[in-house]
């Protein structure tokens, strides 16, 4: 699909590296001007020279975003460079790993601030734009635990959830051609978040056992997935969860 976004903008979330930076990647690829959000501003200049460097349109836009003002600082800056955004990618996230009767009120607030709360914001903050415009994409990076939550994952699963729940809700009540929503659900990807939990003795083996297709993916086999979804021919795609899991949520 090379040449198939020339012309528009994708603001990817939490691009810095893993999921998010293999989209922006694939996205740039096909002709967008991918802007590379993350709050690691070393970690993002970075990713986007090294882009640039391929001969892709890139750009860094850093913002933390369990401040409740950034959203608005991100719409300004995109604002004053001409590079309102046509396609958005939920990406960034918090993840911590509790059971039920050990979820802490910190772990808690992290990922409903991050998970649930940004989500509306970057939504109210961007969406308007794209309806405006007639043409807007909006896919949120949601995760296998929906379906098939561990132990350890009680309340991060219930958020993204929550998310997937916003996003159908969207989906279906949008009704303005031209703007989709849909979300990608990974399953056990080796980004370096995950690298650490698999490193544990005997704990990809483990996961490996629940995976009928029996590899762990990588970031870039999601990254078709969101070309797609934002390409014309994904254009009557809409409301639709797309499992990125090797068969994990069987």
């Amino acid at each position: 699909m090379a040449g198939a976004l020339s012309g528009r903008t994708a603001l990817v979330t939490g691009a810095a590296s893993g999921i998010g930076l293999a989209v922006a990647a694939r996205l740039a690829e096909a002709g967008a001007h991918a802007i590379i959000h993350d709050r690691d501003a070393a970690a993002a200049d970075a990713a986007t020279a090294d882009l640039r460097a391929q001969g892709l349109a890139a750009s860094a836009l850093i913002a933390d975003l369990a401040e409740t003002a950034a959203s608005t600082a991100m719409v300004a800056e995109l604002k004053a460079k001409a590079a309102e955004p046509d396609i958005l990618v939920l990406c960034a996230s918090v993840e911590m790993q509790e059971t039920w009767d050990a979820v802490s009120e910190a772990a808690m607030a992290a990922q409903t601030a991050i998970n649930i709360h940004t989500t509306v914001r970057l939504l109210q903050a961007f969406l308007p734009g794209m309806l405006a415009r007639g043409f807007g994409r909006v896919i949120a990076i949601g995760s296998v635990q929906e379906a098939r939550p561990n132990p350890t994952h009680f309340y991060y699963a219930a958020t993204k959830a929550a998310q997937t729940n916003m996003i159908l809700n969207l989906a279906r009540t949008t009704q303005v051609p031209g703007v989709t929503f849909n979300i990608v659900k990974p399953g056990a990807i080796l980004t370096d978040r995950n690298r650490a939990v698999l490193a544990q003795p005997g704990r990809e083996a483990q996961v490996l056992a629940r995976i009928p297709l029996g590899r762990l993916g990588r970031p870039e086999d999601c990254a078709g997935i969101a070309l797609l979804l934002s390409s014309p021919e994904g254009s009557y795609i809409n409301g639709a969860e797309i499992a990125v899991d090797g068969g994990l949520r069987l």
